[in-house]
Parts: C-alpha cells; structure tokens; sequence
C-alpha cells in the first residue's frame, strides 16, 4: 500500500537579525518554512524513468550478455584459422567488394552532366530523408531509452529467427534496455552474427508496406516506402556501429577480426540488394565492377611485389 506523502521538515528559524521584529513575514518566529511536496505527476514519473534509464545508459561500460564471462574469447588453433582466413580472404574481398560498390555508385550517373543524378533520384532522395529524421531522433534524449529497447529486441529475436531457420529450438530468451539473451540448442557463425548484418525492423517494414499496398493499393506508396526504408536501415547502421567496439560475445566467439570482416560483408551485401530493389544497380554490373577491382588489386600487389623483391 502506498504511504501518503508527508512533508518535510525544515531547519529550524533563524534568530531576528537586528532591526527585524518579531512576527516579521520574511522568517515566521512561530513555524519552520513550510516544505513543498515534490510533484508526483505521470508526467514527472516519466521524466524520472527517462533519466534513469540515459544514466544507466551513460555508465554501462559495456552492451553485454551473460555469455561474455561462459564463452568467452575465441583461442588456439579455430583462433588461428580465423584470422588466416581474416587476413588473407576476407579483408581483400571486402577492400573489393566496397570499391565495387563504389562503381555501381558512380555508375548510376550516365554522363557528367548528371553527376547527381544518383543523389536526386526519389528512391535516394526520400531514403535521406528517413535517414535525417532518425539522426533527429538521437537528438531527443526520452526516445533514446525507447530506440536502445528496440534494438534488443530486434537483436535477439533475429538470434532467435535465425535459430530456427538452422534446425535449432528456442528454449528461453530475454531483452531489456541493459542486453538481452537467447537460449537455443544450436550454434554457429550465422546465428552468432545475424543480429549485425540483418536489418530486422526494415525487413519488417518493407513487408509490411508491401502488404498493405497489395491489398490496398494507393499512389503515396513509393514515397513512404523509401522513407522507411532509411530510417531502418540506419537505425540497424547506428546501433550496429555502437555496439561492436563493446565486446560483444557474439564478436569474441568467432574472432573480433573475422567477426567485423564478415559483419562488414554481409552488410555490402544488404546495401547491394537494397539499391538494387530501387533500381539504381544491377547485380550483373557489380560483378563485373568486382572483376576489374579484383584485376586491379592484383596488378597493384604484382608491382608492390616486383619492387620489394628486386
């Protein structure tokens, strides 16, 4: 039961200064000053519940989960054949794959007086502006708390997705705005890395809107769709960026280096497919633009060799 709220008491009055009579109304001889009760509003409560939750956010040293301190980093000989696969394929592939995506980029300008016609274009111009107003978001500290919330629960229930997808069981999960946990009966790289390169909540935009436009079709549906479609994707980009450098379970388990060159990868990938379901690239272009940087990056490492060697 709650207890009624009961005022303080204040310090006992002052003595009268001199040439101040008794009574006067600046310090009543008779009663201490009366204490105001604290407010206790919704709205206060609110405002409450958001600043604790920015200072947890604010001293959490680390998004952890509890199998940080069970699993632990990754050592020994699976170590070293990470980072030999890191190291020798992974990094010069992703070094292709983003100078490729580069190209296509490029490319989308057919001559020079369109330079700009990638960045004018509706879908990359409507994109831009969901991507502006999630930077806008950032700014307002009570939806920080909200956006951290839905990140965990994307995060493990993309876990979780993936999980079943694998043949696996889910057999208990958890998300709060600290982390989150899933338990399942089955893991690998692809469940341990999902979470960083799928953009759940755009997937489950652009279904939704999908959806609803083939039931009921309507005119403003570009538009919205590719408005959404930046938002999410950067709401994935930003939460991804700020939780990788804090040693994630799911990053040490494979090898931070791997783990960052595969996420890195994959998220090509994505950004690939979504220009192309814009219409902006074609598949068939990109790997020919992986070809010729592929050709260059050997050529270069050729003459590297050929001077060092000589």
């Amino acid at each position: 039961m709650r207890q009624p709220l009961l005022p303080k008491q204040g310090p006992a009055p002052p003595p009268p200064t001199p040439g101040q009579l008794p009574g006067d109304w600046r310090t009543p001889p008779e009663r201490p000053p009366r204490a105001v009760a604290e407010d206790d509003s919704t709205l206060r409560r609110f405002h409450l519940h958001v600043k604790e939750q920015q200072t947890r956010l604010a001293t959490v040293e680390a998004y952890c989960e509890p199998e940080v301190y069970e699993n632990g980093c990754i050592s020994g000989w699976p170590r070293r054949r990470r980072l030999f696969a890191a190291y020798v394929f992974l990094l010069p592939m992703s070094v292709i794959m983003v100078f490729a995506l580069l190209l296509q980029i490029y490319h989308a300008a057919p001559t020079e007086e369109e330079a700009l016609g990638f960045w004018t274009s509706e879908p990359v111009w409507f994109s831009l502006m969901g991507v502006s107003l999630y930077l806008s978001l950032l700014l307002v500290q009570p939806a920080m708390p909200l956006l951290a919330y839905v990140y965990v629960v994307g995060h493990e229930l993309t876990h979780a997705l993936v999980a079943l997808c694998c043949l696996g069981k889910v057999t208990d999960f958890k998300f709060t705005t600290q982390g989150g946990y899933v338990d399942t009966d089955k893991d690998n790289t692809a469940i341990a890395l999902a979470p960083y390169f799928v953009p759940l909540w755009m997937l489950v935009w652009v279904g939704l809107l999908w959806a609803v436009n083939w039931l009921y079709p309507f005119d403003a549906y570009h538009p919205w769709f590719y408005a959404g479609t930046g938002f999410w994707w950067c709401f994935h980009i930003y939460w991804t960026m700020w939780v990788i450098p804090r040693e994630q379970p799911d990053m040490l388990e494979n090898g931070l280096v791997f783990s960052f060159l595969i996420t890195l990868m994959m998220n090509i990938v994505v950004l690939l497919l979504i220009l192309r379901m814009f219409g902006l690239v074609t598949l068939h272009g990109y790997w020919l633009d992986v070809q010729r940087c592929a050709l260059g990056m050997y050529s270069l490492l050729c003459e590297i060799c050929g001077l060092v060697f000589s």
